[in-house]
Formats: C-alpha cells, structure tokens, sequence
C-alpha cells in the first residue's frame, strides 16, 4: 500500500486529509486557527481561543527535516518513511527586509501577536504597513475599538489586486471612519515613534505589519526549490524537484505563473494536490470565487468583478466561514491512521 504523507494542517491540509483519508496527517499544533476570526478578536476584544478549533491529526509532532533519496520525514516523535508527499506547510511573516521593523513595528502572525495586539492602549494611533485585505480588516476593527488609525500602501490604490471600484468603495469606507490613508508610499525605516516613507515621516504610537508574508524557512531548509520559501510547482502541483512531492496553500508557487495566498485557494490546492498524489493528473486553477471584507460594521464583496455592499457579502462571509468550520468538523470525523 502507497503510503502518503501530508504535512502541515492548515486550511491546505486538511482539504488534502479530506480527499485522501488514508493519507498521514502531521502538525505540531492539534488545533486550527480561523484566521478570518482574527479580526473579531481584537474588533470585539475576545480571547485569542476564539478563533482556534481543536483539529485531529494522525502525528502530533514538528517537522524537522526531509530526507528525499530515502523518503523519510523526520520530527520531534521519530522518522517516518513514506511514498508520495504532500507539502501544505502554510505561511510566515517576514519583516526583516525592512529597516528597524523587527525591533520597533509589531506582526500580524502568531497568537502572541495576536494578544499583544488586542491590548494595545486604547485612543494610541496605530500605523498599519500594507493596505491588502488584511490592513483594511484590521483598520476597521481598530477603529472601532477606538483608535486612530493609519493605513500605508506602496502602490497607488488600496487592495491593488483587485477592481479599481472595489478600491475606491473600500478607501470610501476607511476615510468616512477617521482613517488616514498614505498611497503610493514606500516605507524605508521603521523608528521608536515613527515611520519613514517615500512620502514623508509618519508619527505613530505602534506600528503594525500587514504584509511581508512568504512561505516557511523550512522550505528553503529542506531543499526545495523555491521563491521566497514557497516551493515551486508544476501545474498539477508536482514539485519541480520531485514526481512524489506535491505542494498546496500559501508554501507553493508556480514556477511560471502564480498561486495566491488565500484560505479559498488553500482549500482547492489541497484537493487538487491529494487527487494528484492518488494517481490523478489535474491541472490547478486557482479560482478566487468572491472576496468579502468586513470592516467594522461594514462589509463589502467582489464577485467576478463586480463589487457589492451590504447583507449580501455579510451573508457570503458568514457561509464561507461555516463552510471552513465544517471541514474541520469532518476531519475530526475520520478515524486515527495507526502509524
């Protein structure tokens, strides 16, 4: 019997478990982060644990290393060897290239960012560095919370990867709550108090990243081709490097084209990914279906370019929310692989 292995059980993870049961699926955490309820637990002032979901997985352990020529992972609970491999180690936040970020701006990535985030001193003003989707969620809650709040783009408009009248609703939305919003603005140096830009020096109490995300340093570590650690694909997802390697999520790329780094896209690559390594030949395409943002009391959606407000995204959030939860559900579902 072909023994497969998934590692990483994030949103590409367990896609992957749930189209392919027999397959071993190892994380070093037995919960999931909903990262989209992220932004209600600094906006509502809830406990970090609302936004995690206790998650089974066959082996609790770390990942710490991969030995291709024998097939075998190892981590923190022993070897193992396998057949075929499916790579869905999600994502990092890199914030380094950037002049005193690391000492003075805060993340957005792990719990502890999460919490610290949450308790920041209320009525402070907060620069947020990267106006994506993730910047202007943030934004709102924080408004909301009480706040002054700054939003920093390098590029001419907000959500750049999307229609220019989604921008402009968005940007529309953020300016009638108080936001300031700098575009077209590089930032070169991040100080104790203030921000220094192509467009000028910004004062600020904290300074938080939005963007800098990349895929894990354990891609590079464990030497797979990559582009800023995600390893690079073929159009069914077959590593560059390997036929029984298959990547999925935010840690792959394609070598020629792009994958994006969303929990939707997650979800599809790691079917895709896990019907692959079963013997199938489909080529992925990405398909980001709709986007919906919340900020604060506002939502606001992109469906095949036409941007929509009011209950109608709010609606779609909340589905696409239960529908992840739901997923998660089911893989608790599926019986222990006895190792």
């Amino acid at each position: 019997m072909v023994r497969t292995i998934i590692l990483g059980a994030g949103f590409a993870g367990i896609s992957a478990k749930l189209a392919y049961p027999e397959a071993i699926l190892i994380d070093e955490k037995d919960y999931i982060t909903i990262t989209p309820r992220l932004i209600e637990v600094i906006e509502r002032d809830l406990p970090v644990s609302y936004a995690l979901m206790q998650r089974k997985v066959d082996l609790k352990a770390k990942i710490i290393g991969v030995d291709f020529k024998d097939k075998i992972v190892k981590t923190t609970e022993g070897n193992i060897k396998f057949d075929k491999l499916i790579v869905a180690l999600g994502y990092e936040q890199d914030i380094s290239k950037i002049k005193g970020a690391e000492k003075y701006a805060l993340k957005f990535f792990s719990l502890k960012d999460i919490e610290y985030i949450k308790n920041l001193k209320e009525s402070s003003t907060v620069t947020i560095l990267g106006g994506g989707a993730l910047g202007v969620e943030l934004a709102g809650a924080l408004v909301k919370r009480g706040f002054k709040v700054n939003v920093v783009e390098a590029e001419n408009r907000l959500v750049p990867y999307l229609s220019s009248q989604f921008s402009v609703e968005v940007e529309k939305i953020l300016r009638e709550q108080g936001v300031q919003i700098i575009l077209k603005a590089k930032v070169e140096e991040v100080k104790e108090g203030e921000i220094v830009t192509t467009q000028g020096i910004i004062k600020t109490d904290y300074t938080i990243f939005s963007a800098g995300f990349s895929g894990p340093k354990i891609i590079s570590y464990i030497g797979l081709t990559n582009k800023n650690n995600r390893m690079l694909v073929d159009r069914s997802l077959r590593s560059i490097d390997y036929d029984f390697v298959y990547g999925a999520g935010d840690c792959a790329n394609f070598k020629e084209g792009f994958i994006p780094q969303s929990a939707q896209i997650a979800l599809q690559a790691g079917e895709i990914a896990a019907k692959n390594a079963k013997g199938r030949e489909i080529e992925f395409k990405p398909n980001q279906k709709a986007i919906v943002l919340k900020i604060g009391d506002n939502y606001v959606g992109e469906i095949k370019g036409m941007t929509i407000k009011g209950p109608i995204p709010a609606l779609m959030k909340s589905f696409a929310l239960s529908m992840l939860e739901n997923k998660v559900k089911k893989v608790n579902e599926i019986p222990y692989l006895i190792l």
